[in-house]
């Protein structure tokens, strides 16, 4: 599926328009797929009652394309128009409409016709929309979402930031938006992910040759197949990767399990775990493939720096890292991960207590090596400075600007999970409510400390290991039949096989 910004859909249209293919023709196009994909979604129209709640500009003008054919397919429909002048081609289909009959309402029935109506279709703001909703705007939102009736949003729900996910202030509860030719980052980045409901994309005529190149990807198999390197055939345990996970402690030695499982379905041909001391027998006969060995603890079971050049002389015979799950936080946490960054110059995986333990982003700028940092939304707002609901409200704000201060590889857990490195950004397609389970974050780290093992650049193995980890979920649903509040970490780990298998 095609990404686009507000600014790279308005460049796609002006590229259309400039081969000669009037906005007219677009805006006609755009109209009547999007009706299509109304009646696909809510069924036959005939003789219900759809309001159109248009605005100004070329997103009144695409609802009134839909209005004059869920009109021709038999709807009830009514318009209620929120500017009193239109030009150019909304014009044009404002005047067809007329001509029709079709019945137009002002402000003071609005309230009135929503609460009559069986489908209300939102073409107030569009797209190109950005910050606070205008109070009178905000009102006509607010009334729409108090209604009984489902809400088609046109190309995005009203009030979102088309680029950025974001709501300042109101905006609509759409329960589809029908996204024209691509479909627009802020329908799938949280916060705009949990107002847009189903996303659909329609063609709308936009030739290949006026496309432009996104700065944004959805991880889907297609966009992976191939990227995993596969063992040669004269490969050996140490050839196939080898990883060393720190992580575990007294009060979390499952943690450890979980990284260094998740890497063994993973195809790690190698895994050293270096976990608490006082851990260590229960984890290593949990572990029966992998090499166990214990870090000194303090009184709390937390690994202590005492072990750090132990931990330095692994580390000297892999070929990647996982530091941080279940490792506890404190002093001595922050010196072993520190003081590994920067002695070390293999690939490395933070996750968890990894990344709450680091003093700043100047830690990972000055490394040269690939890393790749994992942080739930309460660990990327500790590492900031700024609260959970603060990054919640601004993720791909906060994730940009972290990128460009870390000069690392960041994936951003979430419904919406992101990964960005540098100018490259993703949106992981696969996984669900199901992954908010504990342990299911450590999988995650196995995983993609397994990927580096194995010589993927780490903006590849992190969007890899997020598509691979959601999908795993997704076939246990599958295989199981049984609700995702059901599913615990451990579930993951038979069924990643199967989802390596589709982007082998």
């Amino acid at each position: 599926m095609k990404l686009y910004s507000a600014d790279e859909m308005g460049q796609a249209d002006g590229n259309a328009q400039e081969m000669g293919i009037p906005g007219g023709v677009l805006m006609e196009r755009a109209g009547v797929a999007m009706a299509h994909g109304a009646l696909e979604r809510f069924g036959p129209p005939s003789g219900r009652r759809v309001l159109i709640v248009a605005g100004g500009g070329n997103n009144g003008g695409d609802g009134f394309v839909m209005a004059r054919e869920l009109h021709r397919a038999g709807a009830n429909v009514v318009v209620f128009a929120t500017k009193d002048g239109y030009e150019g081609d909304p014009k044009t289909n404002i005047d067809v409409l007329s001509n029709l009959g079709v019945r137009f309402v002002g402000a003071d029935e609005y309230e009135e016709e929503l609460g009559r109506a069986d489908l209300v279709v939102d073409a107030l703001l569009g797209t190109g929309f950005a910050g606070e909703v205008r109070e009178k705007e905000a009102g006509f939102i607010e009334q729409m979402n108090a209604s009984d009736a489902p809400v088609v949003a046109v190309d995005m729900p009203s009030g979102v930031n088309g680029s950025t996910g974001e709501v300042p202030g109101t905006a609509v509860q759409a329960d589809l938006t029908v996204c024209a030719h691509a479909a627009k980052l802020g329908c799938l980045v949280s916060p705009g992910l949990e107002y847009a409901g189903e996303v659909a994309v329609v063609d709308i005529g936009i030739p290949t040759e006026a496309d432009v190149e996104p700065a944004a990807t959805w991880t889907d198999a297609g966009a992976l197949r191939g990227l995993v390197p596969r063992r040669s055939q004269t490969a050996h345990k140490y050839s196939a990767g080898t990883l060393l996970v720190v992580a575990g402690s007294d009060e979390a030695m499952g943690a450890a399990i979980m990284v260094a499982r998740g890497a063994q379905r993973t195809g790690c041909g190698m895994i050293f775990v270096a976990t608490a001391e006082g851990v260590v027998d229960p984890v290593d006969a949990q572990l029966i493939e992998a090499l166990v060995s214990g870090v000194p603890e303090d009184e709390a079971g937390n690994m202590t720096a005492d072990g750090l050049n132990t931990l330095l002389e692994q580390a000297q015979g892999v070929s990647a890292l996982v530091l941080g799950p279940g490792m506890g936080v404190g002093e001595d946490g922050r010196q072993i991960v520190e003081g590994i960054l920067r002695e070390t110059d293999v690939p490395a995986l933070l996750d968890a207590d990894a990344i709450s333990n680091l003093s700043g982003a100047e830690v990972l700028a000055q490394r040269s090596a690939p890393t790749v940092i994992t942080p739930h939304p309460g660990e990327f707002g500790r590492f900031l400075g700024e609260g959970t609901g603060e990054i919640q409200s601004r993720r791909l704000h906060y994730l940009r600007h972290a990128v460009e201060e870390c000069g690392c590889c960041i994936l951003l857990k979430g419904a919406d999970t992101l990964v960005a490195q540098g100018e490259r950004l993703s949106i992981n397609s696969s996984g669900g409510a199901q992954l908010a389970t504990a342990g299911a974050g450590d999988v995650l780290s196995g995983i993609i400390g397994a990927l580096l093992s194995r010589g993927m650049d780490a903006y590849d193995a992190a969007r890899v290991g997020a598509w691979a980890h959601g999908r795993a979920s997704e076939l246990w649903l599958e295989a199981t039949g049984w609700p995702q509040e059901s599913m615990i970490a451990t579930d993951l780990l038979p069924h990643l096989p199967e989802a390596f298998g589709e982007i082998y």
